[in-house]
């Protein structure tokens, strides 16, 4: 049975992907934070005839890409996909923000990502597997309000393009994903203004886009195409792109007294 690690997986597209994937017959370990939600939905996937194990772990620490990878192997002996999912945005304006969150933007995006797959690699290699990143539109398209947030994904972008160029002699497919603007508790858990709008991608939707891109070793995913296209534009024409934020961009919420 073929494994995959999914990281932020308790929540939002990482636990619609884990219930995707273990339905596929994929074994499935599941990363993050939240112990309640990951056991919650172990309960869920398991119920269902599916095979998973839960590790909860911050991916931030120094020991937790060694872990993540002791515990796959531990329980199926075997490491084909690694989803670097997990994530979380600041809002503030960029220069507003301290040495430590912009650290913990890079951290969390681009470091943590990189470390473990770093330390997977070896595992995803004997099996011919894939490493997959995480994105966003804001990558193409920084808006105002969510600080380092951008910047970081426009790293782990590229980074994600350099290890695909990197890693196709050794068999292994690297598949960045841009996953759209998704109805998940991510605006909310940001800090910035929640605008409900029906045209938000829904979790399940864009896990099984990007399930359907690891089946095909797909180096990029475009969750949700007119967005990502939309994204193009946006970085064509920056002058049209700088107008549309007034109107359709979130904003920090403003501070409790």
């Amino acid at each position: 049975m073929r494994s995959i690690v999914i990281t932020g997986a308790s929540s939002g597209i990482g636990a619609a992907l884990a219930r995707r994937a273990a339905s596929a017959s994929w074994a499935v370990l599941m990363v993050a934070r939240r112990t309640e939600r990951l056991e919650s939905l172990a309960g869920e996937i398991r119920g269902r005839g599916g095979r998973c194990e839960v590790l909860v772990a911050d991916v931030l620490t120094s020991g937790a890409p060694q872990t993540i990878v002791e515990r796959a192997m531990q329980a199926f002996e075997r490491i084909d996909v690694v989803v670097n999912n997990a994530g979380a945005a600041h809002a503030a304006t960029l220069l507003d923000e301290s040495d430590a969150q912009i650290e913990r933007q890079w951290q969390l995006h681009v470091a943590a990502p990189l470390r473990i797959a770093r330390a997977a690699l070896a595992h995803v290699e004997q099996t011919h597997g894939g490493l997959v990143f995480f994105g966003s539109g804001l990558a193409r398209v920084p808006a105002p309000g969510y600080g380092a947030y951008a910047p970081a994904k426009a790293a782990i972008r590229a980074a994600a393009i350099q290890l695909r160029r990197e890693l196709r002699t050794r068999g292994v497919f690297v598949t960045y994903v841009d996953p759209g603007v998704v109805d998940t508790e991510f605006s909310r858990a940001s800090g910035m203004e929640e605008r409900a709008a029906s045209w938000h991608a829904k979790p399940d939707a864009v896990a099984g886009a990007i399930l359907r891109g690891i089946e095909r070793r797909a180096s990029r995913v475009n969750a949700v195409p007119w967005q990502t296209a939309a994204t193009v534009l946006g970085e064509w024409l920056p002058g049209l792109a700088d107008r549309a934020m007034a109107s359709f961009v979130t904003r920090p919420k403003e501070k409790q007294q």
